[in-house]
């Protein structure tokens, strides 16, 4: 249940880059997104595939072309929410959210994000929880 949750509330807050996301959150998005990831990319290395089975040339174009827009579209609309749930997570360590900067370095930047991930929240109440009560 936490998994199709999890991927829910990452839609709903799409930019929300204020509040609290607990570690599962993080990660079961992360499974959601190398899911489809995964699939689409698989989709558009289909072309190949149908040259060597013999079929007609224009359709693995037209399969891969679709594939490959469908990828691009994933890839942008996940960009800004992403970051938001980065930005919650962190502040769920109670570390500022301006630490997302670090995943910019080229090469080092992503792997201290996803080691950051790994960290435990910040007990009890933090300065970064909602003020919605």
């Amino acid at each position: 249940m936490h998994l199709f949750f999890a991927y829910k509330l990452f839609w709903l807050n799409y930019a929300e880059f204020k509040g609290r996301s607990v570690r599962w959150e993080f990660w079961f998005v992360l499974l959601w997104h190398i899911a489809i990831f995964s699939i689409l990319h698989g989709v558009t290395q289909l072309g190949s595939i149908f040259d060597l089975l013999g079929f007609d040339s224009h359709v693995g174009i037209i399969v891969v072309a679709v594939a490959n827009g469908l990828l691009m579209g994933y890839e942008l609309a996940i960009i800004v929410p992403l970051i938001a749930l980065i930005v919650r997570r962190l502040h769920d360590m109670d570390v500022t959210g301006w630490v997302a900067l670090v995943g910019l370095i080229p090469a080092i930047g992503e792997g201290l994000i996803l080691l950051l991930m790994c960290a435990k929240s910040s007990p009890g109440p933090n300065k970064y929880d909602d003020e919605k009560n």
